[in-house]
């Protein structure tokens, strides 16, 4: 089934943690994603902390400080297929098992029984022993392919390995008719190749264990896997013939045709997640990042094998991929990805003789009104300023600790530290109003624009009176007590450390940094950069957005009737302006 609409976040680790606990992603899905999800699944950027904090300025936190990444040159050379075959790990994809040795010092010992280790008698053995099991801080190297593909890797000694393949391409970069064919290479993705069938693949996978999935984005598509850190020169070759030697069946495009149709009937049960899209498409309006990320119903007859192969030799270059690897070792990761292309080099040069691809337009934010009526017991709202710059800009740190701070939940997430309850959403308005059944501030950032949102459902005849409460909470922002501050600075590094234990989270982290500004931070750098916001970069960053022109969705019981509707598009942004603290 393809993958569920993604909740409005950025994508990754930092991008993850930083959004709020955009945990997108942490300080991508922290500064993607808790969404900057995402998740996306993303961390950020070397901060100057000599200056004394009256003479910090937004202007010196940005990513711009970040050291750029000095990749290692990694040659592709066509080898003999017996040398490449021998190094492959032995599978046993059928028939019986092998017979395994019992030579083991432990084969025969029950488990009532106690195993002797021996101890070394050197005092300085047990802290190399520590070291080599990852006591030390896991280094994060980069390479470069001599066609131009780039290769990260960090290696934490785990058993299960996280790869992926980001490819900078997505709906901003198409004109609006052709916005939709990112979305049909998610449907096509592990389907039929030069290698396997579809069904082989899908067979090859089961029985190695491993979980392969792949993702659209607005600004990247990322194809990924989890598997056995062993079985990675297997599965590795099968996740790059997406964009290498993919079949494109007919069969297979209708298919994706019915996913596609399927997919948008079925999104509106994903509230959160189609008002995000709406929203992108309200505030962006005609442009860049207000493309459908979907492809509607009527766009799938461009589903064609024409069409998605001019698109991956167009869009789909070597210079545009990123593999990045968590858990495997970084010689090993470029020796298997060059080996994965010099079987394709010809392909690859081809491509180089195309046009070059032109800049990226401007993101132009525009602000607007959508609302949906449906049948449902709530009002769903989402209002939406611009956040200037993006994951580029001089507000990423700040914005991603005023969402923190702001924080927000669900009128029964009760109990236990870490559920936001000290937040000030929680505190003044799901404390205080029984018609607000949720209410969370979030933000989402791209290379050169953002947003940062305030998503809330409640009772529909108080919609009024809820944007009347939201002004009010920015106006008394001007009172930030010390604690508050150093708590939403501590959730938010600790909602960064904590997403990126996960080894996918980090994977996504790093490709949608290196995606969003070619650099890739560490939590240290972004640590520093929350500790230096203060509560003058709250408010300048509050003030920057509330200038902008709101976006309003408005989804469910949108016009219970007419003295209790939604307020209307310039009265609600009248009241936010005055809102400015």
């Amino acid at each position: 089934r393809p993958p569920a609409v993604p909740p409005c976040r950025p994508s990754a680790a930092a991008h993850a943690a930083m959004a709020a606990a955009s945990a997108a992603g942490a300080m991508a899905r922290g500064l993607r994603g808790a969404t900057f999800a995402a998740a996306r699944q993303g961390v950020w950027q070397r901060c100057v902390c000599a200056a004394p904090a009256q003479a910090r300025c937004l202007s010196s936190l940005t990513v711009e400080s970040l050291r750029a990444p000095v990749y290692e040159k990694v040659p592709i050379i066509q080898e003999d297929p017996s040398v490449v075959l021998a190094e492959m790990p032995s599978l046993v994809l059928g028939g019986a098992p092998p017979v395994r040795s019992t030579s083991s010092k432990v084969a025969g010992i029950s488990l009532d029984q106690p195993i002797v280790v021996e101890e070394s008698s050197s005092p300085s053995a047990g802290t190399s022993a520590a070291s080599s099991w990852g006591m030390t801080m896991p280094e994060t190297r980069f390479g470069e392919l001599s066609n131009g593909v780039r290769i990260a890797a960090v290696d934490r000694k785990g058993m299960c390995a996280s790869v992926g393949l980001f490819v900078h391409t997505g709906s901003r970069y198409e004109k609006a008719e052709s916005a939709c064919i990112p979305h049909a290479l998610e449907l096509m993705a592990f389907r039929s190749s030069a290698h396997l069938t579809h069904l082989r693949t899908l067979k090859t996978l089961e029985q190695l264990g491993a979980a392969a999935s792949c993702r659209v984005g607005r600004e990247d598509i990322l194809y990924q896997f989890d598997a056995l850190r062993e079985y990675v020169p297997v599965v590795l070759p099968l996740m790059l013939a997406n964009v290498l030697c993919p079949s494109i069946l007919e069969e297979e495009i209708q298919a994706a045709r019915d996913t596609a149709v399927e997919m948008r009937q079925g999104l509106e049960e994903n509230t959160e997640g189609l008002l995000c899209e709406l929203l992108h498409v309200a505030a962006y309006k005609g442009n860049t990042l207000g493309h459908s990320l979907y492809a509607e119903e009527e766009d799938v007859s461009k589903f064609t094998i024409e069409n998605l192969n001019a698109y991956i030799r167009r869009a789909c270059r070597p210079e545009r991929l990123i593999v990045v690897g968590v858990n495997v070792g970084f010689e090993d990761l470029c020796k298997w990805t060059a080996r994965s292309f010099a079987e394709f080099d010809g392909l690859t040069q081809a491509q180089k003789q195309l046009p070059a691809i032109e800049p990226p337009e401007q993101a132009v934010y525009t602000g607007g009104d959508f609302r949906l009526e449906r049948p449902n017991p709530l009002c769903h709202l989402m209002l939406g300023w611009e956040v200037e710059g993006g994951w580029n800009g001089t507000m990423l740190a700040a914005v991603t600790v005023l969402q923190m701070f702001l924080g927000g939940g669900g009128s029964f997430s009760t109990g236990g530290p870490g559920k936001g309850m000290h937040t000030r959403l929680y505190t003044a308005v799901l404390n205080r109003h029984h018609w607000v059944e949720s209410c969370q501030a979030s933000s989402v950032m791209y290379a050169d624009s953002g947003l940062f949102t305030i998503y809330a459902t409640l009772v529909p005849q108080y919609a009024g009176d809820f944007v009347g409460v939201i002004a009010r909470i920015f106006k008394g922002l001007t009172q930030i007590s010390p604690d508050e501050l150093q708590r939403a600075k501590n959730a938010l590094k600790s909602s960064i450390h904590m997403n990126l234990e996960m080894r996918a989270v980090m994977m996504e982290d790093i490709g949608r940094q290196l995606i969003l500004s070619g650099k890739v931070g560490t939590t240290q750098e972004f640590g520093s950069m929350v500790d230096a916001v203060t509560v003058e970069d709250l408010l300048n960053v509050l003030r920057s957005c509330l200038k902008t022109e709101p976006t309003v969705v408005a989804f469910g019981a949108v016009e219970k009737a007419l003295a209790t509707e939604v307020p209307a598009y310039e009265q609600i942004k009248k009241v936010m302006q005055q809102s400015c603290p």
